[in-house]
């Protein structure tokens, strides 16, 4: 707002830019955006919102994408984050996001873990029994 007073009270952006290095110091604006945001503001801008612009919007996570998330993985819940990303058109992280957080489906990996190992560590008691025919005895 320091350089919309600037352009109101007529003066340079070379003075501008000393009164805001004054105040701000090493936090202060680039030279190059005060100068930039001069001649906006000297063009008629009034309002410091950014401009719109084209391509991807900034996030994809909408109500429509997770939905569709949703669907998919009702179809097939074995799918790939990176398969879903790749028919939705959204980044993988943005996928994980919706399925983890909006949908809030996760795998527990050390449960999934925790059951190979009991299913191993049963398998080689089961070969250490007297009788089996795993353990080498007749």
């Amino acid at each position: 707002m320091a350089i919309k007073f600037y352009v109101k009270a007529s003066k340079s952006a070379v003075e501008a830019i000393k009164w805001i290095n004054k105040a701000y110091g090493s936090t202060a604006m680039s030279h190059a955006n005060v100068y930039r945001w001069y001649a906006r503001f000297q063009d008629g801008r009034e309002d410091v919102k950014d401009d719109a612009r084209g391509g991807r919007p900034s996030t994809a996570r909408t109500d429509e994408n997770v939905e569709s998330v949703r669907h998919l993985l009702a179809e097939d819940r074995r799918t790939t984050l990176q398969v879903i990303a790749v028919r939705l058109n959204i980044g993988k992280e943005t996928v994980r996001c919706i399925v983890t957080e909006d949908l809030g489906k996760k795998k527990d990996l050390r449960e999934i873990c925790s059951s190979r190992l009991d299913h191993r560590a049963e398998t080689r008691m089961r070969c250490l029994l007297p009788g089996s025919s795993f353990n080498g005895t007749r």
